[in-house]
């Protein structure tokens, strides 16, 4: 599924935290509920609460009441329009600055006489 396109479309979207759907969301303005499951997921879980645009479920396994609880939060007047504004901040070019940064710190080790 194409998840940049059917992301515009959806009211809310629910995953599991991973880096590039959380990404992807955020892009797409959409208010999102996360259920972590492993390794970092908690950690992005925490950011799209911090950031105001969408709910962080506590714990791997939801009920049909937390769920419920963690949509109603996600889909609040305030955080549908904090998760909209937000999408037009989210850099597209983050590989392309994260190469250009690398290539200058390794350019400035390798040339006499900088530091």
């Amino acid at each position: 599924m194409n998840h940049q396109a059917l992301f515009t479309r959806v009211a809310a979207v629910v995953h599991h935290g991973g880096a590039g759907t959380t990404t992807t969301a955020a892009r797409a303005g959409a208010p999102q509920v996360v259920v972590p499951q492993i390794v970092d997921q908690p950690r992005w879980a925490a950011r799209v609460s911090e950031l105001g645009i969408g709910a962080a479920h506590d714990g791997p396994t939801p009920t049909f009441n937390s769920l419920s609880a963690a949509l109603t939060t996600a889909l609040t007047p305030e955080i549908r329009a904090r998760a909209k504004a937000v999408a037009g901040t989210i850099r597209t070019d983050g590989a392309t600055l994260a190469a250009k940064l690398l290539l200058d710190v390794a350019d400035r080790e390798t040339t006499p006489g900088s530091a």
